[in-house]
């Protein structure tokens, strides 16, 4: 499979020599122009493939589309593709008919679960469209954003996707974590644990967070005086299980993990101290059933350090995409979340393409995975699919991202995230707001000193 994903990656898009190209890279003016015109505003093929599964771009969609109902943040999502058709349904006694636009880990999920796992494919849409300031940003850093210290950083870089025009596994990796189209995020979700024989185990919780690289008031070209070093401050605080009921944690994320590590407080509510956090990275477990770390969160998160990271090419493949009915309020979690993995009749795939990278652990480096590929959506710059490998070289863990276009925000964001133990038949998805609303992208934001531990004391202490 590893072959025949090598070999189609330098056919669709990308000669595999662009991995050995020097890691910081801005593009001409040449390369730059080519934005909206031969490629999309955000980099990606605006074209059709070839028999036309995979349609042209057409970015019909800024903000909500003509003829839906919607009461606006906080309420149920309208799903603008809901009487879409399911092409055809892959199981595990058809799969290899589809194998070609499986990955590595679909193709492990249905050798795993080959009675319950499948996967629905619907059309493919391409309709959702950044606004034109956000495509001004973009523009702005082909030209200008570079890695820094490494692939740790990035400098010249105004808000919006880092590199459109990538030539290197850790530039497509930024431009997950900075694509992001909303400036702040808060709301209540659940992290639910399901065990081979169906039990589970949850952790409900509260997040407030800011990404100030993405404030619309930011100017084209603004740099760190305005966008400022931190790149994201999060708070979440716990409200189950009992045992755990307040405890508060506060993350300062950087720019750059070599000139600013990452700055984490936690409050203990039977010590009523708060404390600095130094273990709130990399393969910390985190989360019930110890089925995820730290840095699996979005599908990567944190520093890079640890690991090499190859741009493997592009390839057509079946991932999950616009995935609302999975948010749905009405649905219960027995329903939704079944043993193994979640419901398949509410994961909804498209035929996409997908930017591949693998990411190596470094000699000398510590980490429980020794490999993990991801596969970025070239329209969205989201990760959808991530596999991670043990030191065997074994695959372990399976990992779907669920995707929606944000009506309010314009633009695509995360949403629930399946990460699946093939070892212990348990997975966990994280995120969810079935019985709860849905997450807001558009609260106001509350400034670096509301995440300060000093705040974070009187918030535990209240």
């Amino acid at each position: 499979m590893q072959q025949k994903l090598m070999q189609t990656a330098a056919l669709v898009c990308l000669p595999l020599l662009l991995a050995s190209m020097p890691a910081a890279a801005k593009v001409g003016a040449e390369e730059a122009a080519k934005l909206g015109v031969s490629l999309t505003h955000l980099g990606a093929n605006p074209s059709a493939n070839d028999d036309g599964s995979i349609p042209a771009f057409n970015g019909s969609m800024l903000g909500l589309p003509e003829g839906l109902s919607y009461e606006g943040a906080k309420t149920p999502y309208p799903d603008p593709y809901a009487d879409d058709p399911i092409l055809l349904t892959i199981t595990a006694a058809n799969r290899q008919q589809h194998a070609q636009f499986l990955s590595p880990g679909l193709e492990a999920m249905f050798a795993t679960y080959p009675d319950t796992f499948e996967v629905q494919v619907y059309p493919t849409h391409r309709d959702g469209r950044y606004s034109d300031q956000f495509r001004e940003k973009v523009k702005h850093n082909a030209l200008n954003a570079e890695l820094s210290n490494g692939e740790d950083g990035i400098r010249g870089f105004t808000g919006a996707v880092a590199f459109p025009v990538p030539t290197t596994g850790a530039e497509v990796i930024w431009n997950s974590r900075t694509s992001g189209p909303n400036y702040t995020l808060a709301g209540t979700y659940s992290d639910i644990a399901v065990f081979s024989n169906g039990s589970r185990s949850e952790r409900r919780s509260t997040i407030m967070s800011e990404y100030p690289y993405a404030n619309p008031d930011n100017t084209v070209g603004a740099g760190e005086a305005e966008l400022g070093i931190w790149a994201a401050y999060v708070m979440t605080e716990v409200h189950l299980p009992k045992r755990d009921k307040g405890t508060i944690t506060s993350i300062f994320e950087p720019y750059d993990y070599v000139t600013h590590a990452r700055e984490a407080w936690r409050y203990i509510p039977g010590s009523r101290r708060v404390r600095r956090a130094p273990t709130v990275g990399y393969d910390t477990p985190d989360g019930p059933g110890g089925f995820i770390t730290v840095d699996d969160t979005l599908g990567f998160n944190g520093a890079m350090d640890r690991f090499t990271w190859t741009l493997v090419g592009k390839q057509e493949l079946y991932v999950p995409f616009h995935t609302y009915k999975f948010d749905e309020s009405e649905l219960d979690y027995d329903t939704l979340l079944t043993p193994y993995h979640a419901n398949p009749d509410y994961l909804r795939y498209e035929k996409r393409r997908m930017w591949v990278v693998e990411a190596n652990l470094r000699e000398g480096s510590r980490h429980i995975y020794a490999k993990r590929r991801f596969y970025i959506d070239e329209d969205s710059w989201n990760i959808v699919m991530t596999e991670n490998y043990d030191g065997r070289g074994e695959l372990w863990k399976v990992v779907l991202i669920n995707n929606i276009y944000e009506y309010n925000v314009q633009g695509y964001v995360n949403r629930a995230m399946m990460f699946h133990e093939l070892r212990a038949g348990g997975y966990i998805t994280i995120r969810l707001v079935n019985d709860s609303k849905p997450l807001d992208y558009t609260v106001e934001p509350q400034g670096p000193a509301y995440y300060s531990p000093t705040n974070v004391r009187k918030l535990g202490r209240r």
